[in-house]
């Protein structure tokens, strides 16, 4: 959640208490979404950069078995199930079924929807306690169905914690100093935005901002096996998702998002095995800008679907001047 909209909260869970909700209809739920252009002037498989526009859909805000559909920050394909787990920061997870027909994003399910436990005491998490914001899969592609695990980061307790796709806790998996010093970061939400698992180099994971110790512009993105590389960031953005791609690069997403500032950024970097003091070589993929038409909101999640293809989710703050926006895409470059 980006705060520089914190303003407009009470605006917005106002109108909210107002939006429909979904009962208790049985599962699957078909969603009730409609299409929205990547950008207003051009055609809906736009190609921006490398990457083309495979459909986008604005999720409606609903509440399904009492739980909002909402601040979705998080996402992880798991192709043995064929679900996309969508994580909120409240510390629901969302069990999604994507329909795809002729390559193209045209409607999206809801499969199940579960609660988060505590690993310390396997109890839901107390109101406003969660802040789950990044999501990654463990055991999501080796053809064997029943045995998933999902990462999540967090912020404001920073930590990485297992988990089973029933919500249930597994454990909480320790971090590499500084990252478990909360002092270290510049504020409580600018914690452990992103997490993905490289095959080689463990799980990693990445601050939103810069520690408070690290110079101007420059950030780390952590192994949990103690080592880092350097990244550098520009002043107003921030980690929001890391992808493993499996052979030591990664797909670093990063917005600045806020009133004056309107733009998402997915850079590829390549790890090396043993890392340096240099700075790593950051190549731009894509930038989407507001103020070139781009209908982009607050994106914070991103998962692998199959080959070039990625979902992209944003989070929509639970405020009504914003929207969950589910973008499916292709790099034609990779």
């Amino acid at each position: 959640m980006n705060y520089r909209l914190h303003c407009l909260l009470a605006a917005g869970a106002l109108l909210l208490s107002t939006l429909p909700a979904a009962g208790d209809q049985d599962f699957p739920l078909v969603l009730d979404t409609h299409l929205v252009p990547l950008a207003s002037s051009s055609p809906d498989d736009t190609v921006t950069g490398r990457l083309r526009s495979l459909g986008m859909l604005e999720v409606p805000s609903i509440k399904i078995h009492g739980i909002r559909l909402s601040q979705l920050s998080g996402l992880a394909w798991d192709d043995d199930e064929g679900i996309l787990y969508a994580l909120s920061d409240k510390g629901y997870l969302f069990h999604l079924k994507p329909e795809i027909k002729d390559g193209r994003l045209i409607g999206l399910s809801v499969l199940n929807v579960v609660t988060l436990t505590e690993p310390k005491n396997g109890k839901p998490f107390k109101y406003g306690q969660a802040d789950t914001e990044g999501l990654d899969i463990l055991h999501g592609r080796n053809g064997r169905k029943g045995d998933a695990e999902l990462l999540i980061s967090f912020e404001r307790m920073p930590r990485i914690v297992r988990y089973r796709p029933d919500g249930k806790a597994i454990e909480e998996l320790p971090l590499p100093t500084p990252l478990t010093d909360r002092a270290a970061y510049q504020s409580p939400n600018q914690m452990l935005e992103s997490v993905c698992v490289d095959p080689t180099l463990g799980v990693l994971t990445a601050p939103e901002r810069p520690l408070r110790e690290e110079p101007e512009g420059m950030t780390r993105i952590f192994s949990l096996s103690g080592k880092n590389w350097r990244y550098p960031q520009g002043r107003y953005f921030g980690i929001t998702a890391m992808e493993c791609l499996g052979d030591g690069r990664v797909l670093v997403l990063e917005r600045d998002w806020g009133v004056m500032h309107n733009l998402v950024t997915l850079s590829l970097v390549r790890l090396p095995a043993t890392p340096s003091n240099e700075p790593l070589a950051v190549t731009n993929v894509v930038t989407l800008d507001a103020s070139k038409g781009h209908q982009i909101d607050n994106f914070e999640g991103l998962t692998r679907h199959k080959g070039n293809r990625f979902f992209m989710v944003s989070d929509d703050n639970d405020l009504f001047v914003q929207r969950t926006l589910l973008l499916y895409f292709e790099l034609t470059e990779l």
